[in-house]
């Protein structure tokens, strides 16, 4: 039995594979704008998210390859578009299954993300069925202003204590996130930006140890919010 009652996931780089299709579009608008920058590569990329560096929402992804800022809202809208239809990613090996097999535990999921909703649902495809669907936000929810207030909220519906959910991302935001929403976290190396070198916080390396993780946790409190 998991000594949580719910999960909390970030989308990319934890549920779906979409750091190289996020790449292609930054080379793409590149070309297509005449700017000349040389777009990072994934390990690239990777360093500059565990130095600190804002790549969300996906604007200041645009202004850390190196868009300016102008053109930075210009292909922000773009991405908002067409990245789906274009560069749809999909979800990581295992992450239905993961998914279902949780949910069958008793465990409620939840989804909070800095990308679009419309990305998000059709990405995950038959996956979505497995989330609460009052507890998927997403960067159109006008209801919060950081992940921080999100992951509150979700808890919120959940009726959920902070130490009876988890959330699982693959940046140091994501963290910080969860530390002040007082969620335990759990991050993932296969991701954006968390490695093996991280050590104030349990990290997995492939979406089937989620599950096991989750599960070796003793229970601790299992009364909801009053």
């Amino acid at each position: 039995m998991s000594g949580f009652r719910g999960i909390i996931f970030d989308v990319d780089g934890v549920l779906l594979d979409s750091l190289t299709p996020h790449l292609k579009i930054c080379e793409d608008k590149n070309k297509e704008y005449g700017l000349g920058l040389k777009i990072p590569n994934a390990a690239q990329f990777k360093k500059m998210v565990r130095a600190g560096v804002r790549i969300s929402p996906m604007k200041y992804f645009f202004t850390a390859v190196g868009f300016p800022e102008s053109l930075a809202e210009k292909a922000n809208l773009q991405y908002q578009e067409i990245f789906q239809q274009k560069y749809a990613p999909h979800p990581f090996a295992g992450v239905h299954e993961t998914l279902h097999a949780l949910k069958e535990d008793g465990l409620q999921l939840g989804i909070v993300t800095s990308n679009v909703k419309a990305n998000v649902v059709d990405a995950l495809g038959a996956s979505i069925q497995f989330f609460c669907a009052d507890c998927i936000f997403t960067k159109d929810d006008l209801v919060y202003s950081s992940k921080s207030q999100a992951i509150k909220q979700a808890l919120h519906r959940l009726q959920l204590n902070p130490d009876q959910a988890i959330y699982i991302g693959d940046q140091p935001a994501d963290w910080e996130a969860a530390k002040s929403a007082s969620v335990p976290f759990l991050g993932v190396t296969y991701g954006w930006g968390i490695s093996e070198q991280d050590k104030d916080f349990p990290v997995v390396h492939n979406v089937s140890e989620i599950y096991r993780f989750v599960h070796s946790r003793k229970p601790e409190h299992s009364g909801s919010i009053v």
